[in-house]
């Protein structure tokens, strides 16, 4: 859903706004795509995290465990996870997709000072692979304090139901390295685990897009950056 959303509003917002204004238009369509894929999460979210914080939920499908969820907490608490998705999602959306727009296009831009020893289908990836990569650690950084949040937002109240978004928010801030709420932390500590993220995530999201640009070539459209 995210990267299908992406690619049908970048065309919508390209009209609307004109060619000049494509990098706007790829935030825009970056901000679309990250909040419906952050709408459809957060009921998956809310089992995943019910799951491995109470026995009486391992069991439980898809089909079973999120009308018990609605039965038994309501659709709106089950829901109500969805601002800490946002703040994960949407940065995360944007970091993905844009800089990976954006590197790309740069690097076709001097593929032919800098590449002309390489084939068409070599040159195609080379920069997809180096797009991806990079695209990764913007991804990571941006997504970071938003991952946190959501980390936290989940884990409060035992799993039982998700926590309020300002005070966990305002918890992050006030907590520092050693757990202790003294009001010490500050916007450091929504970036605390950064380089293991860096590492797990980044490798999901370079061959994600890797795979995403191969597909779109497969299927007739021109490799990403390339047009």
């Amino acid at each position: 859903m995210k990267f299908g959303c992406y690619e049908i509003s970048k065309p919508i917002f390209l009209a609307l706004l004109g060619q000049s204004n494509q990098v706007l238009a790829f935030c825009f369509a970056s901000f679309i795509a990250g909040s419906i894929a952050a709408v459809l999460l957060v009921p998956m979210e809310s089992l995943r995290i019910k799951q491995v914080t109470q026995q009486s939920y391992q069991l439980e499908t898809i089909l079973t465990g999120l009308p018990r969820i609605i039965r038994e907490d309501g659709f709106f608490i089950m829901m109500s996870g969805v601002w800490a998705m946002l703040a994960k999602q949407v940065p995360y959306t944007f970091g993905k997709q844009v800089s990976f727009d954006l590197i790309a296009k740069y690097l076709y831009s001097i593929t032919d000072t800098i590449l002309s020893a390489l084939s068409t289908t070599e040159l195609k990836w080379v920069v997809s692979l180096t797009s991806a990569f990079l695209a990764s650690i913007v991804a990571c950084l941006c997504s970071q304090p938003g991952d946190m949040i959501l980390t936290e937002t989940y884990s409060s109240n035992g799993g039982d139901k998700p926590g309020n978004f300002m005070t966990v928010v305002k918890g992050i801030y006030s907590t520092d390295c050693d757990g202790n709420s003294d009001g010490n932390g500050g916007i450091s500590e929504f970036f605390r685990g950064t380089k293991a993220r860096i590492v797990h995530v980044g490798m999901i999201i370079t061959s994600q897009l890797v795979v995403y640009d191969f597909v779109k070539q497969l299927l007739g459209l021109p490799a990403t950056g390339s047009h």
